[in-house]
């Protein structure tokens, strides 16, 4: 609601501003699909799937672990003691405790390097779009998303220009 707030306060400063006798340019900019497109994007996605594999095997190991320890006291429990079954149990019971802090954890750390990776490639974006702004007199550059840009020309879109030169320029993450 407050970037549709924004966007239209912009655009009606734009009108105003048209008014003059030189008219503003102004571009939009599709980030969502420069992340998705270009090979940097692409390089950021690749590093945060390997962590994704990494932690979900680790989640899986520990799962197994999980599931052989508890067929094992499932199978020995008629002949075990009580105090023998309850301290299996209560060991099984930090099993599964120490599974789902491992669990947030690996979550809260994928989100924290989901962050970090899409903060660089959009730091990298915004530098080639101040550049291109800068070179062709953009008096703005809107973000194209459905929620404050319900449409735009294909004129004004720098998208696939911002994708070549972010591919041009081979930035590493």
């Amino acid at each position: 609601m407050l970037r549709s707030l924004a966007v239209s306060v912009a655009l009606v400063g734009l009108s105003v501003c048209s008014a003059d006798a030189h008219a503003e340019k102004i571009a939009i900019v599709d980030t969502q699909k420069v992340i998705s497109e270009s090979i940097i994007g692409k390089a950021a996605k690749n590093n945060l799937e390997g962590q994704i594999k990494k932690g979900q095997a680790k989640l899986a190991a520990m799962k197994g672990d999980f599931d052989k320890q508890k067929a094992d006291l499932d199978k020995q429990a008629a002949i075990l003691s009580g105090s023998a079954l309850d301290a299996r149990r209560e060991a099984l019971g930090k099993k599964q405790a120490d599974f789902q802090q491992t669990y947030q954890e690996i979550q809260e750390k994928l989100a924290k390097a989901n962050e970090s990776e899409i903060s660089k490639v959009v730091e990298q974006i915004n530098g080639v779009v101040e550049n291109l702004a800068d070179e062709r007199g953009y008096s703005f550059v809107f973000e194209k998303d459905r929620q404050s840009v319900l449409f735009a020309s294909e004129k004004i879109d720098i998208t696939e220009e911002v994708v070549k030169i972010l591919d041009k320029k081979k930035v590493a993450l």
